[in-house]
């Protein structure tokens, strides 16, 4: 991943830009390799890059860094603190800077198993990072300022889909912005700089769904999401789905997909049918033919 795929200099709050900046700065001294996620990848994402503007916005810094153990993530922390004036918080991973709050989230090695954080001293505290690996090997390269330059990783659109559904279900009930937040990713996938696949290369996929951009978009995004993701965190999202879809008593993920919106948005019907496409897309593991 050596180009930049937008340059969005002058269109990101310099704030922003200066606390990505410091943690770039003190990251790269340190040979930390980290990528922005949460609500502010897909804010840079989607507002910023493709004009579709998110339902809610942010003053809240989500960042990524892959680490081989504690030591490399008290060190990045550590000198964030001493050296360029974040402030600690009771929460070990929680910082704050002016208006910001970051929180910084260790990948990568340090996982006590695949997908999953101990955090010390007890690991009482355990977080599930899985689709973390995928979505920062996958990543687009952003700059943020053209003077000095400012380059940032931040996940694709099945990327953050893909972190977002697990995250969803991990920390249920409590997390129903990841519901409502991956429900605004796949209505908006087919617009985010997909419509000339949906009328190329991927056009049964938009013939099949009678030219439906949304619901081709979906589907779309369930082929996307499967293609990066590793066989181990594919299984996962297809348990996740398979829970959530089909015969139930309660579709908890569209219950809280319906928080915020109008009816007049969408029906519960409607909403359980774009997971159902979701899952047929993630569930396609052939070339599509129809």
């Amino acid at each position: 991943m050596n180009s930049i795929l937008f340059n969005l200099s002058g269109k990101i709050d310099p704030l922003l830009v200066d606390v990505i900046r410091i943690i770039k700065r003190e990251a790269d001294g340190l040979g930390i390799p980290f990528f922005v996620v949460g609500a502010t990848a897909r804010d840079i994402l989607l507002e910023y890059c493709h004009a579709i503007k998110p339902q809610r916005m942010t003053m809240d810094l989500d960042v990524g860094i892959e680490v081989a153990g504690w030591e490399e993530f008290n060190l990045l922390t550590g000198v964030l603190v001493s050296n360029a004036g974040f402030k600690a918080t009771r929460d070990t991973q929680k910082f704050l800077a002016g208006n910001f709050e970051i929180d910084i989230v260790p990948f990568g090695p340090i996982e006590a198993e695949v997908g999953t954080i101990n955090w010390p001293p007890d690991n009482e505290m355990v977080i599930n990072v899985m689709g973390f690996q995928e979505a920062y090997e996958t990543a687009s390269l952003v700059r943020l300022s053209e003077s000095p330059p400012l380059d940032v990783r931040v996940p694709t659109v099945p990327g953050m889909a893909v972190m977002k559904i697990i995250s969803w279900r991990d920390k249920y009930p409590e997390r129903s912005k990841d519901a409502e937040d991956l429900l605004f990713l796949m209505e908006h996938y087919a617009e985010a700089g997909n419509e000339d696949r949906l009328y190329g290369e991927d056009l049964a996929v938009m013939e099949a769904e009678d030219f439906d951009p949304v619901q081709a978009g979906i589907r779309l995004l369930g082929r996307d999401m499967a293609a990066l993701a590793s066989p181990k965190t594919i299984e996962e999202i297809r348990m996740i789905l398979a829970d959530e879809t089909g015969a139930r008593d309660r579709y908890r993920l569209v219950e809280q997909m319906m928080k915020g919106r109008s009816v007049l948005r969408g029906s519960f019907d409607e909403l359980l049918e774009k997971v159902e496409k979701l899952k047929q897309g993630l569930n396609e593991q052939i070339p599509f033919t129809e």
